[in-house]
């Protein structure tokens, strides 16, 4: 390839079968790295205010997942559980999943709307092992137990699951007036 004028060109002297050929590797390796860009990781919690009124418009839980960058057992639950319960399947659309690193002094705005970071956030929700799976309300209240740790995998997606179908029962319930 050359720059000529009108951007790059072709040369010559390289074969139609070698530049379809580099083309395609290119495309391969842009759609791979788009592909770890979007889907294959959780979105870190910047303000759960606002993840909170994303939530309540889309009347869903929020489900945060505390974790730290050196635990291999996060990295399993996420890459095995969390970011394809996120992204596909019967779950996907039914809850919004943040990531807290509880090692790290990332700000986010909390429930309340006030600043804080990541760790903090995390002691204030004393949060002692990860990873630590926490399904709330919009206000930032538990509607499930705590999921601590990485449970056995044969129950691990099964307990993920009843904790935001807890979730949605609170949220999807219709809100009672007094009638019956």
């Amino acid at each position: 390839m050359r720059l000529g004028a009108s951007g790059l060109v072709p040369t010559s002297d390289m074969p139609l079968a070698k530049r379809l050929g580099r083309a395609l590797i290119v495309g391969i390796l842009a759609l791979t790295a788009a592909r770890a860009l979007a889907g294959d990781t959780l979105a870190p919690a910047d303000d759960l205010a606002a993840t909170a009124v994303e939530a309540g418009k889309r009347r869903v839980p929020v489900m945060i997942v505390f974790t730290e960058a050196s635990c291999p057992y996060c990295a399993r639950a996420k890459r095995d559980y969390l970011v394809p319960m996120q992204s596909q399947g019967p779950f996907a659309d039914k809850m919004i999943v943040r990531e807290v690193d509880v090692a790290s002094d990332r700000q986010l705005r909390d429930f309340a709307g006030r600043l804080t970071t990541h760790r903090q956030y995390a002691r204030s929700a004393q949060v002692r092992i990860v990873p630590t799976v926490l399904v709330v309300d919009l206000r930032g209240e538990p509607v499930a137990d705590p999921i601590t740790g990485l449970l056995a995998p044969d129950f691990y997606q099964l307990y993920l699951e009843h904790a935001v179908e807890a979730g949605l029962l609170k949220l999807r319930a219709p809100a009672s007036g007094g009638r019956r």
